[in-house]
C-alpha cells in the first residue's frame, strides 16, 4: 500500500514511476497514509466509511442518459 501510494505521488509530481523515483517518495507516502489513518481514527470512522469517503459510489445513469452524447469541451 505504501509503495502504491509512493508510485502515485511520483507519477503525479514527475510523470515518472520508475523504481528509483518511487523509492524517493516512500517516506512521504508513509506519512500521508499515517495522516489519513489518524484522521479517520480521530473522527471515529469505520473502515466502510473511510472506503466510501475515498471511493464514493458513482450515480447510476438513467436509461435515456446512457445513449446521450458526452458533453463537449469546445463550448458553444
Amino acid at each position: 500500500m505504501v509503495e502504491a501510494t509512493a508510485k502515485a505521488m511520483a507519477l503525479a509530481a514527475h510523470r515518472c514511476g520508475t523504481p528509483r523515483m518511487v523509492k524517493l517518495y516512500l517516506d512521504d507516502a508513509r506519512k500521508v497514509l499515517l495522516g489519513v489513518a489518524k484522521s479517520a481514527k480521530r473522527q471515529t470512522w469505520t473502515i466502510e466509511e473511510l472506503l466510501l469517503a475515498l471511493d464514493p459510489p458513482k450515480p447510476k445513469l438513467k436509461p435515456w442518459e446512457r445513449y446521450a452524447d458526452p458533453p463537449h469541451r469546445d463550448g458553444p
